[in-house]
């Protein structure tokens, strides 16, 4: 029996990829990030981030964030901004960004990469973690460090 689905998964792995409806029957769903799709496990065949969260309502399950690194300018002296990252969170908590949606093109690479290492608490639903969508506003200052982490519910 172990075997069977051993086969069974390495089978999946190969074909599945090839053939992109029949891996939505199977559970999988391609996620873009910056070096292509990846396919990523849902609940069931659901689609990616079951319910759409404002950000403001998931800020506060924000366990560990990162602050992005300002890319050096040989121009102006760089300012303040923010970019707007579309993101699902799993129900691990881990953060997949699927695209940038505003802000510097020149800072979205970043952006990505930083909301990348963040980490939430997972949303509950009728007793059960979900996946959910939502826009993460990543904040860019040239005054602070970049890479600094930091557990803001705690």
């Amino acid at each position: 029996m172990q075997i069977r689905c051993i086969r069974t998964l390495l089978l999946a792995s190969v074909v599945f990829p090839l053939l992109p409806d029949s891996a939505s029957a199977m559970g999988l769903a391609a996620v873009a990030s910056v070096s292509g799709l990846h396919p990523q496990e849902t609940a069931a065949g659901a689609p990616l981030g079951k319910l759409n969260v404002p950000s403001k309502a998931m800020a506060g399950n924000c366990i560990t964030r990162v602050s992005p690194h300002y890319p050096q300018t040989t121009g102006d002296s760089p300012t303040a901004t923010t970019v707007i990252v579309r993101v699902v969170i799993w129900k691990s908590g881990n953060v997949t960004p699927l695209r940038a949606i505003s802000g510097p093109s020149a800072l979205q690479d970043e952006a990505m990469n930083t909301v990348r290492l963040w980490k939430y608490k997972p949303l509950a639903r009728d007793g059960e973690f979900i996946d959910v969508t939502t826009d993460i506003p990543v904040d860019f200052d040239p005054a602070k460090p970049g890479g600094v982490v930091t557990h803001p519910t705690r």
